[in-house]
């Protein structure tokens, strides 16, 4: 199973990149395990001299727990002593349950994995005939 888990988080990278890339200065970081698929990640950049972080959660629970995200909620002191507020982004699976998901929390739904009933599913890209194949298909 590590191989294929390896495989999801890969895909969930390229879900954070779509939203954080590093052309416009973002700065990712991967925090350390916490067991299971579910990864949390750090997104930070500085920009006009103002530093912003948005913590993001990328899970694929049908239901996303609640803890999970109360934990990503503390804040950090600057070095300044003022109070530093992360923005929370959570990526899930398409037709996950995200009813508990608090409203301050972003919600963005992965391209690549999506829940049919109680399975979570790889979404495909459908596979492009070239021109000269629909001709050919066309005149038989």
């Amino acid at each position: 199973m590590g191989s294929s888990q390896d495989i999801m988080h890969q895909f969930a990278r390229q879900e954070i990149n779509r939203f954080f890339s590093t052309y416009d200065g973002w700065k990712i970081t991967p925090q350390p395990e916490s067991g299971g698929y579910d990864q949390q990640f750090n997104a930070e950049r500085t920009i006009s001299g103002n530093r912003e972080s948005t913590k993001v959660l990328v899970s694929f629970d049908k239901s996303v727990p609640k803890e999970k995200l109360e934990s990503m909620r503390s804040s950090a002191t600057g070095p300044y002593g003022q109070v530093q507020k992360n923005n929370i982004l959570l990526i899930v699976p398409q037709n996950a349950d995200t009813s508990s998901v608090p409203d301050d929390v972003r919600i963005s739904l992965m391209n690549s994995f999506a829940f049919q009933g109680n399975d979570l599913t790889w979404t495909k890209k459908p596979v492009q005939k070239p021109e000269e194949e629909k001709a050919k298909l066309m005149v038989k």
